[in-house]
Order: C-alpha cells, then structure tokens, then sequence
C-alpha cells in the first residue's frame, strides 16, 4: 500500500509538477486552497504527509498549518512547507508553528524527493515504535 501526501497550493502547475514527481512512489491527493484541504482532513482522509505553500487566498499555510496543529487528530501529521517565502524571521514562526521541513522555491527536484523519502521514513519509524 502507498503511503499517502496531501499538496496544497493555490497553482495547478505546481501541483501538477508535485503530482508527477511523487506519484509513482505515493499515493497523491492535491488541493487548490487550504480552506479544500482542511474540509477534506475533517472529512477523514489522513495522510502521511502535507505538503503546502504559504501564499494562498482565503486561508493563507500559516493559518492551515495552525488549523491542523489546533485538532489534536491532524496534529501529529508531518508537515513540509514549499514557499518561495525569504525571510529567516518567517522560516522561524513555520517551524515553530511545528513544521518538520521547509524547502525554498525554486527547488531541486532530486533534493525534494530526498526530503520526501526521509520524512516518510520518520513515520513509519515512529509507527512501529508505536
């Protein structure tokens, strides 16, 4: 069985870059907005994985990333952000929001598969010790 990753972002070209890259390996689901990730984690569906940017209307990644960290059946869900976010200052609140991995834009591909595989690693890691 594939383990399973949620994208989340407001560019269908970057999801569908996203998409191509790990379909092969992982079972993807993509939404458009967080506001459409959130209602389809309320609904049941539990990744392995989330990956999201941060610029997004309605509802931007800091407030998903809140959201999901509030409800303590999202919280322990690994969390990578994909932003072309610059600042030291806005790394530091994501990761002290809880985030386990941030990768700038424009990004290697290579690099991003690699950080993909190491968190889902981690997870069953902790899944077995569990």
């Amino acid at each position: 069985m594939k383990r399973k990753v949620l994208i989340v972002d407001d560019s269908r070209p970057m999801l569908a870059l996203l998409s191509g890259m790990l379909k092969m390996n992982y079972e993807i689901t993509s939404k458009t907005s967080a506001v459409a990730a959130l209602e389809t984690l309320k609904e049941g569906y539990l990744p392995d994985l989330i990956i999201t940017d941060i610029n997004m209307p309605v509802m931007d990644g800091f407030d998903f990333i809140t959201g999901l960290k509030a409800n303590s059946a999202l919280a322990g869900i690994p969390i990578m952000v994909l932003s072309g976010l610059q600042t030291s200052a806005d790394r530091l609140k994501l990761y002290k929001l809880g985030i386990d991995d941030y990768i700038s834009k424009p990004f290697n591909p290579e690099e991003m598969c690699i950080r993909v595989e190491k968190l889902m690693y981690n997870v069953m890691v902790k899944v077995s010790v569990n």
